[in-house]
């Protein structure tokens, strides 16, 4: 099968009676879940939008935490069984590569709901529930590398960067498609493949740009050292942090307000001279998150003239503002949902506010004649967001890079691509 000509049409993942009803109740269960929060949502709401007795859904599933665990299992199963049947159609090495790219974003999207809630609702899982799911995700991320590595022994991917970070960044960008994709609006997942896959490939920067333009030295060690003298916070400051630890750990539905005043080791009704509810801190993560970043990026870009310079130091710092404050970050990401519609309103024009900041940024670099133009801007931005974004979700303090290292890789990866030189 030709990789260039092969098709994989996008079917809806609506309720149809012909399918299953373990199918349609999965579907159902993703749909509530990312529209409530899965701690919000009963059994008796799944069953009243199927129209169905609560006591039918237990012929197929034992809790709401198996019907969870079993829609995780099918889905990863599916998306690596759709991939590796495509890939191993193909044989030519970048072929393969383009081909992961569209099979990956086609069943991601097809089942879209499902995915956005195993990547904002995992923790729900019990510990066994969620090492097997764990387990599952790592197989496919096996998949993933071993098509790369593959395309680095045949000479046609870059090797001066490991196929560890070549797969996490291309993991990064097709997994955040499924939380800004718009069936109504967005093109279809072939067409979004056709956009991602040269980006990815041969980079967003114009070839007179890439002699300059290297990822960070592997062989440097990184350095330990001990964490510096932070001035003393606030009370506020140090309520927002443990609610966000707490919160990116066990979810906002499942953390208590007496949680959070056992953490800070104040009295629970201490806490209501700062909060009305804990609603409050949960606006004011996202808010402080998002304003912060903002101001970290436009401080670090606004001495550069230079489009591939100011390009270069978006990432650095937007990736290292955002582990900075990591759990925050994870927080705002997986948890905005639960605010009121009229916060959540705020919330989202600061969000858009700062992804307008970037593509401004990448539009600036367009009109220089560094970044390619065969590619709408706004493609280019969602490229890059979702690389940057999903790394606050592997990102470990004690891990071989710093945060800066990888803002580095990353856009050197953005900007020159993952093919090798003169492909």
């Amino acid at each position: 099968m030709n990789a260039e000509s092969a098709s994989f049409p996008v079917v809806e993942a609506v309720a149809d009676p012909k399918r299953g009803t373990l199918e349609r109740l999965f579907d159902t269960a993703a749909t509530l879940f990312r529209e409530k929060g899965y701690a919000a949502t009963t059994t008796r709401e799944m069953a009243a939008t199927l129209g169905i007795q609560q006591a039918s859904l237990y012929y197929h599933i034992s809790s709401k935490e198996d019907l969870f665990y079993q829609l995780c299992v099918s889905s990863l199963k599916r998306l690596h069984s759709d991939v590796h049947s495509a890939v191993n159609e193909v044989h030519d090495p970048l072929g393969r590569i383009r081909t992961l790219i569209r099979a990956h974003l086609h069943t991601l999207l097809a089942h879209q709901s499902r995915h956005v809630i195993m990547l904002t609702e995992l923790r729900a899982l019990s510990n066994h529930h969620h090492d097997e799911v764990l387990a599952l995700r790592k197989r496919y991320a096996g998949l993933v590398r071993s098509v790369l590595e593959e395309a680095q022994a045949a000479g046609v991917v870059r090797t001066d960067i490991p196929s560890k970070y070549l797969y996490l960044a291309l993991l990064n960008i097709l997994n955040w498609a499924v939380l800004w994709f718009r069936r109504d609006q967005e093109l279809p997942a072939d067409r979004l493949a056709a956009l991602f896959t040269p980006i990815y490939l041969d980079g967003a920067a114009t070839s007179p740009a890439h002699a300059s333009l290297a990822p960070p030295d592997f062989a440097v060690q990184r350095r330990r050292h001990a964490p510096k003298a932070t001035p003393e916070q606030s009370t506020s400051e140090r309520m927002l942090r443990s609610a966000a630890a707490l919160f990116s750990t066990k979810g906002y539905a499942a953390t208590s307000v007496r949680e959070i005043a056992a953490l800070l080791r104040i009295q629970k009704a201490s806490l209501y001279y700062h909060i009305a509810g804990k609603e409050d801190l949960l606006y004011a993560i996202c808010r402080e998150s998002l304003e912060q970043i903002r101001r970290d990026v436009e401080a670090a870009i606004q001495p550069l003239e230079d489009p591939l310079q100011r390009t270069r130091m978006l990432v650095r710092a937007h990736i290292e503002s955002m582990l900075r404050d990591q759990d925050q970050h994870t927080v705002t990401l997986s948890e905005m949902h639960a605010l009121s519609d009229e916060r959540l309103a705020q919330v989202i024009s600061l969000r858009d506010a700062y992804e307008d900041l970037v593509r401004s940024v990448l539009e600036h670099a367009q009109g220089g004649g560094v970044l390619r133009q065969d590619i709408p801007v706004k493609y280019l931005s969602l490229h890059l967001l979702g690389m940057m974004n999903r790394v606050e979700v592997w990102y470990r303090p004690n891990g071989a890079l710093t945060p800066g290292q990888i803002a580095d890789l990353f856009a050197t990866i953005f900007l020159t691509g993952a093919a090798a030189t003169g492909d």
